[in-house]
């Protein structure tokens, strides 16, 4: 079997909010235990910011409409909570809008005419909160908290005047997709890849929310060392000095059994290479001009790399 500490962590795509990444190649059956563990950290553990309560002036309960504003306020509520909040440091936080419409005109007011604190960012500044059909002065004050995963609304803060509590979705990841395939390390044909595609909304990248569940997972598995009796921070130097004193056994991928075209096999063998992962010594230009290296001679290359996580230098 494979080593558990062979795989790498590939960042096959990523922007603001969606990331595919690529984990392995791991032991047969890992794929699954360590993928699952991940996405349902993701989905519920990741620390994020809501709004938990809103103050309309006027308003004394959501099931109510207001002279001058388009919306019905369950309507407004159900825009607010589609806020993607950043917050910083504190644990709670107040937002303020004040806007008066225009007479015979109408006002759509966006997210980004709240007035915010130092500390707080919207990240879709953009979103529609309410549209204005008068000459109305409309006053919202939102209260923002951080938290993790779903939150009921707290019902004893109705007891303050014209404030409305709201449930809340802390978390910034939305959606977490898991594909496992079959992947192939030289003599090792029944390996796991797991392919991990993250949506978020903005607040926090993919690779942020990677990392803060795998620290999630870290924290897990050292505790339950510890509770067993033994010392998860002897852990990393006991790795270290393993790495150290026993070299690295090179990943061997013949290139006689990767079904290469006639004209890549040579290209490779004439300049010295039988191993697939002897490529991550050279650079692509370099590869580029092996002798019998054409473009699709490379293009056949850089899928069978990507297949094997193997990098140009």
């Amino acid at each position: 079997m494979i080593g558990l500490d062979q795989f790498k962590v590939t960042r096959v795509e990523e922007k603001d909010d969606f990331g595919i990444f690529h984990i392995g190649p791991l032991p047969k059956g890992y794929g699954y235990t360590i993928s699952n563990s991940l996405r349902r950290i993701l989905l519920s553990s990741i620390k994020g910011a809501a709004v938990t309560a809103v103050k309309i002036n006027g308003v004394k309960h959501e099931y109510s409409s207001l002279d001058g504003l388009q919306e019905d306020i369950i309507t407004l509520v159900l825009k607010l909570k589609d806020l993607a909040i950043k917050m910083e440091g504190e644990d709670k936080a107040i937002v303020t809008l004040n806007v008066k419409g225009k007479k015979n005109e109408v006002l759509v007011v966006k997210a980004k005419d709240f007035d915010l604190p130092s500390n707080i960012t919207i990240v879709n500044s953009e979103v529609e909160i309410m549209t204005l059909t008068s000459d109305i002065n409309m006053s919202l004050e939102l209260t923002i908290e951080s938290g993790v995963g779903y939150a009921y609304p707290e019902e004893a803060k109705r007891e303050e005047i014209n404030l409305i509590p709201l449930d809340s979705i802390y978390g910034p990841v939305k959606r977490v997709k898991i594909e496992i395939e079959k992947t192939r390390v030289g003599q090792y044909t029944d390996l796991d890849l797991v392919k991990l595609e993250i949506h978020t909304n903005g607040t926090k990248t993919p690779t942020e929310a990677l990392l803060a569940a795998t620290e999630i997972y870290d924290q897990i598995a050292n505790r339950l060392v510890d509770l067993l009796g033994g010392d998860s921070s002897k852990l990393d130097s006991q790795m270290l000095i393993e790495q150290d004193s026993v070299q690295e056994e090179e990943i061997k991928i013949p290139i006689s059994e990767l079904g290469l075209t006639t004209r890549l096999n040579n290209a490779l063998l004439n300049t010295g290479i039988t191993n697939l992962a002897d490529i991550s010594k050279y650079s692509k230009d370099e590869v580029t001009n092996f002798r019998g290296m054409g473009k699709k001679s490379l293009t056949e290359l850089i899928s069978i790399m990507e297949k094997h996580n193997i990098k140009f230098e």
